[in-house]
C-alpha cells in the first residue's frame, strides 16, 4: 500500500511539473483566490474540522467541541463528536501529507531552476511565478480533499439527525458505513484525477523533455 502511494505521488509530481513548465508563459499574476476553495474552508471551520491554523491541533478540537455542544438537544452529541473527531483526524493527516508533498515538490523545482540558471539567466520574477503555478496546480488536490471532507461531515450530520429515534446497532452500522464512504470518496477522486491525467501525460512529458533538450542545446 505504501509503495503504491509513493508511486502515485511520483506520478502526480511528474504531471504537475510538466503542467507548470507549459503554463509558465500564460500565468496571471493577479489571479484572485479560488472562491470555491474559500467556501470549503469556511464550511470546514464552521463544522469544527478546520480552523485558522489550517485545521490541525487544539483550535480545531475546540471548534469541534463548540459546534457539537450547540446541538446537544438535537443529536446524540457525544457520538457525533467522536465520529467528527475521526473525520478531523483523517483530514488533518491528509492535509499534512499534501503540504509536505507541495513543499518537497517546490524545493525540487527550485533545484531544477538553479541548475538551469547555469545555462541561461533566470530572474526572481520567473522564480516567483513558477512557485505560484506550483501552488495553483497542487490546489486541485487540496480542493478534492476538502470537498470530500465536507461531504463526509454533511452525511454524518444528516444520518445522526435521521437516526435520533433509532438507536443502537443501526446507528453504529450507519456511522461505520459513513467513514468507509468518506475514505472511498477521497480515494475515488484521486483515482479519477490520476486516470484523467494519464491521458495527457505522454504529451505533457514530451513537451517537458523537448524543452529540456532545447535548454541543453542552448547550453552547448
Amino acid at each position: 500500500m505504501e509503495a503504491n502511494e509513493e508511486e502515485r505521488l511520483k506520478f502526480w509530481k511528474c504531471v504537475i511539473l510538466s503542467e507548470v513548465i507549459l503554463s509558465l508563459r500564460n500565468v496571471d499574476d493577479d489571479q484572485p483566490p479560488d472562491p470555491q476553495l474559500m467556501r470549503l474552508d469556511n464550511m470546514l471551520i464552521a463544522e469544527g474540522v478546520a480552523g485558522p491554523d489550517k485545521g490541525g491541533g487544539a483550535a480545531a478540537a475546540q471548534n469541534a467541541s463548540a459546534a457539537a455542544a450547540t446541538q446537544e438537544n438535537a443529536i446524540e452529541h457525544s457520538d457525533y463528536r467522536a465520529k467528527l473527531a475521526q473525520i478531523r483526524q483523517i483530514y488533518s493527516q491528509e492535509l499534512e501529507k499534501y503540504e509536505q508533498a507541495c513543499s518537497e515538490f517546490t524545493t525540487h523545482v527550485m533545484n531544477l531552476l538553479r541548475e538551469q540558471s547555469r545555462t541561461r539567466p533566470i530572474t526572481p520574477k520567473e522564480i516567483e511565478r513558477m512557485v505560484q503555478i506550483i501552488h495553483r496546480k497542487f490546489s486541485s488536490i487540496q480542493m478534492q480533499l476538502k470537498q470530500s471532507t465536507c461531504e463526509a461531515v454533511m452525511i454524518l450530520r444528516s444520518r445522526f439527525l435521521d437516526a435520533r429515534g433509532r438507536r443502537g446497532e443501526f446507528v453504529e452500522k450507519s456511522i461505520e458505513m459513513l467513514l468507509k464512504i468518506f475514505v472511498h470518496l477521497w480515494r475515488e477522486r484521486q483515482k479519477a484525477g490520476s486516470a484523467e491525467a494519464e491521458e495527457e501525460d505522454d504529451d505533457e512529458l514530451g513537451g517537458w523533455e523537448d524543452m529540456s533538450e532545447i535548454g541543453g542545446d542552448k547550453g552547448d
